[in-house]
């Protein structure tokens, strides 16, 4: 089941710089997790908060990586919107049954979360992640 957003990821060239404005202009602050930098060094995160939206800042590490290929062809802006699901596994078996297009068909772990992604090509041209909190 779904059960909300969880946040909006944001392609960046600058993370701090996307972070003062969004801060400056909007009234988002850091959440206490940020930055988080990625193990294979592909991307560097902040993470910011106001009420209940949260927005991840994505600034990629690797000039070769998908990431910094990404915001090369396409610019900076939106990158994904992550979903919160219940059983993450239960959901990517019911939304493979029916023949949606995944990028993973397995859900990793990325620290007390499980993390999978939907491909563009079948949500409208969106990334979608699914996030399945409070796993370890």
């Amino acid at each position: 089941m779904f059960k909300r957003i969880d946040h909006i990821g944001v392609i960046v060239k600058d993370g701090e710089e996307a972070a003062t404005l969004f801060s400056e202009c909007f009234g988002f602050s850091k959440a206490d997790t940020s930055p988080y930098t990625d193990p294979q060094g592909e991307f560097r995160s902040i993470f910011l908060v106001a009420g209940d939206v949260t927005i991840e800042l994505l600034e990629p590490t690797n000039p070769s990586g998908a990431l910094a290929n990404f915001l090369q062809k396409r610019g900076e802006g939106l990158h994904h919107i992550s979903i919160e699901v219940e059983d993450i596994d239960k959901k990517l078996a019911s939304l493979k049954a029916k023949g949606v297009r995944l990028i993973n068909e397995t859900a990793q772990a990325v620290g007390d979360s499980k993390i999978a992604f939907v491909h563009p090509a079948a949500t409208k041209g969106i990334l979608v992640e699914l996030t399945e909190k409070g796993h370890k």
